[in-house]
């Protein structure tokens, strides 16, 4: 028990710089902050201490000067706090923590047992974007005829791509380190490989190339996976409402997979649960749903998946960035108008670009989510990851 340096009392912790109790606290912050009750600490006794045994001063000036003597400083003074009034109706009263986050202790709940001792583990990008940087500079040779649209081209690349991974599907039992890295390995490269195949996102400088690159891959995997999901269970390739696509050729049941955080956290699954890409997020299953019922073609498909992937990058890039996605958008705007009108003879399509749309607007709702989950995570430290490039986890 530590005693008020100024009243000798039982103190309550240290304020303004000294250890005191609440109300030799409350005395200072009076005596100097407010003009109608300030006190000059000049008086007639000569040690500064009229006080009895029981630790009341006579002398207010006395008081003063022995805080004043102790070292309380007034420049500590938390002049913006908000002050509560019992008047105030619930809706004024501003969330706590837990309820901001909906898990009600949620740090108590989190906060592993022992603190964690060991190092970061670290991630380096560098080799992968070197790959990636490679192949946006050298293209990739495609027997598509010159005159078709970049969609088209782009579509038929995406096909390609999934015809060769459906003939290896295979069920994974365990998610940890060397299948997260192996994914996110497929999801960089595969998009690189993907965006070759439009023509007017190769015109650009390769840096610019890259850096959209980097900004979209996360987007790029997470809409695959769940096109990929629909796909599949539209053709009863998987009938089991639990199990989704995770990589090119790996799926999984998300009700008795082993996950294993060890590599990046030091708290349990089940505790980072919230943070994590949960295949059970209702909007996450929505999305699927939609997609089983829209079933849009490669063309369509490839559409979403640009307009997606380009609007996020404009978002998340700013300033010049946003006009140039912008522009992209507009061309496969048009590219998609021309297949409607002159491939399906399809003139009135506004129903289905609503349906279209609909999807993305989840889409893009899901992405927000899920960002605002990573950046909680990365506020209260929840992840132990050093990234040699971390604008590629943006």
């Amino acid at each position: 028990m530590f005693k008020c340096q100024i009243c000798e009392q039982p103190a309550h912790g240290q304020h303004f710089g000294v250890v005191s109790c609440r109300a030799c606290a409350a005395f200072y912050r009076r005596a100097t902050l407010n003009p109608k009750k300030k006190i000059l600490p000049n008086c007639i006794h000569e040690d500064g201490k009229k006080m009895d045994e029981n630790g009341v001063f006579s002398c207010r000036r006395c008081r003063l000067k022995k805080c004043l003597k102790k070292g309380m400083d007034a420049s500590k003074f938390q002049l913006e706090r908000d002050l509560i009034s019992s008047s105030l109706s619930m809706a004024e009263i501003p969330q706590t923590l837990s309820t901001f986050l909906g898990r009600p202790n949620f740090l108590l709940f989190c906060n592993p047992l022992e603190p964690s001792t060991t190092a970061k583990t670290v991630v380096d990008f560098s080799c992968l974007l070197e790959r990636a940087n490679e192949l946006l500079k050298n293209g990739r040779w495609n027997p598509y005829n010159s005159e078709i649209s970049s969609l088209e081209k782009m579509a038929m690349r995406y096909e390609n791509m999934q015809i060769i991974k459906s003939s290896r599907l295979r069920h994974l039992s365990r998610m940890g380190k060397d299948e997260t890295i192996l994914i996110w390995e497929q999801k960089i490269l595969n998009t690189t490989d993907w965006l070759t195949n439009f023509n007017e996102f190769n015109v650009l400088p390769l840096d610019v190339q890259l850096k959209i690159v980097k900004t979209i891959w996360q987007v790029y995997g997470r809409f695959e996976k769940i096109a990929k999901t629909a796909e599949l269970r539209r053709k009863k390739l998987i009938e089991h409402d639990n199990v989704f696509m995770v990589g090119d050729e790996a799926c999984l049941n998300s009700k008795n997979v082993e996950m294993d955080v060890s590599w990046y956290t030091d708290y349990s699954f089940e505790q980072i649960a919230y943070f994590m890409d949960c295949f059970h997020d209702d909007i996450y299953l929505q999305i699927v749903k939609e997609f089983e019922t829209l079933n849009p073609t490669p063309i369509e498909l490839n559409f979403m998946l640009l307009q997606v992937c380009l609007h996020h990058a404009g978002k998340k890039l700013h300033g010049d960035m946003l006009e140039l996605t912008d522009y992209l958008q507009e061309v496969i705007s048009n590219q998609l108008h021309n297949h409607y009108l002159n491939v399906r003879k399809m003139p009135n399509y506004s129903a289905r670009l609503a349906r279209m749309m609909k999807v993305n607007n989840l889409m893009r709702t899901d992405l927000r989510r899920q960002s605002e989950k990573v950046q909680l995570a990365m506020a209260f430290d929840v992840f132990k990851l050093e990234l040699s490039h971390p604008e590629v986890m943006c």
